[in-house]
């Protein structure tokens, strides 16, 4: 996937338990994203006990995927190994599946290949397709 405003490659986590859309601040400098300081920042609650982060920016952008164009509003939040996790209302709204037995995301009738990751020492509880 890319952002369309200057066609950046995005890293991308398709997370059904998320309910919101992020980029990394990282992402937004390289792919020159405007970004907006929120006047009400808000707390991000991740799904662990304790792990949390507060949002204080945002943008509205648009993405790129198999060629079709989205408008939608991120938020600006620290996260590893993605520079972006699209959540929930994003899937719903799409219809996206995630499917795991053919290894791909289909949105608008469109497939897209998951990306297969080869996993270093140390990772033997991540699971390998």
């Amino acid at each position: 996937m890319s952002s369309n405003l200057d066609k950046v490659e995005v890293w991308t986590l398709w997370d059904s338990g998320s309910t919101t859309t992020s980029i990394t601040p990282t992402y937004a400098k390289l792919a020159k994203i405007v970004v907006d300081t929120l006047a009400d920042s808000h707390i991000r609650q991740l799904g662990t006990v304790g792990s949390q982060s507060i949002i204080k920016f945002g943008a509205n952008i648009a993405i790129t995927i198999a060629k079709q164009s989205y408008p939608l509003y991120v938020d600006i939040a620290n996260f590893n190994r993605y520079d972006m996790i699209i959540g929930t209302p994003f899937i719903r709204k799409h219809s996206v599946l995630v499917d795991f037995k053919k290894n791909c995301v289909i949105i608008d009738d469109t497939i897209l290949p998951a990306v297969r990751v080869e996993l270093g020492e140390g990772n033997a509880r991540l699971c390998r397709y």
